[in-house]
């Protein structure tokens, strides 16, 4: 039986249907569970050989909105597949700075605002070198997934590349 919950991150394109699952399907909902920026989500029905039919482009949800979108089809075996693809938010400067001491996975942040800003997954570019983040601890406290390469020095402005994030809910 086909999946009617996914959890989507990254910027991709996601069958969550295929054909012939054989879902009824009444309604989609997206819920953007990012905390910080907005997302992209283009929803489409596709059929090989007929190609794509789009429910909708670019439609931009905010942080933490849900858009529940409402049809009627089902994807049988003569059916159509159900897609979402995804896009994240354009980048971001971040607020305060980061000052990386050592080959360490730290992320010691100063008059930063990590937990409003930040979300595990997202990529952080800091004096040159992008991270992506493992675990927020605090507002000024984070790690990510690998070591920083050496000291480097106190970025004034450094970036997010946030990792988009939606719940998909199929009815």
């Amino acid at each position: 039986m086909a999946t009617k919950h996914h959890n989507i991150s990254g910027e991709l394109t996601k069958e969550l249907l295929a054909v012939g699952d054989g879902i009824n399907v009444k309604n989609i909902s997206l819920a953007n569970i990012q905390r910080f920026s907005s997302v992209s989500v283009d929803l489409f029905i596709q059929k090989p050989l007929l190609g794509r039919f789009y429910f909708f482009k670019k439609l931009v949800i905010p942080a933490g909105v849900t858009y529940s979108y409402d049809t009627s089809f089902n994807n049988d075996s003569n059916g159509f597949g159900l897609f979402v693809k995804l896009t994240e938010a354009p980048t971001f400067l971040l607020t305060g700075s980061i000052n990386v001491t050592g080959t360490n996975t730290n992320v010691p942040g100063t008059n930063t605002r990590f937990t409003s800003e930040l979300t595990i997954g997202d990529e952080i570019l800091v004096t040159g070198e992008t991270r992506v983040i493992e675990s927020i601890t605090s507002d000024t406290v984070a790690t990510v997934t690998a070591a920083w390469g050496s000291d480097l020095a106190d970025d004034t402005s450094p970036d997010c590349n946030p990792i988009g994030l939606v719940d998909v809910i199929i009815s």
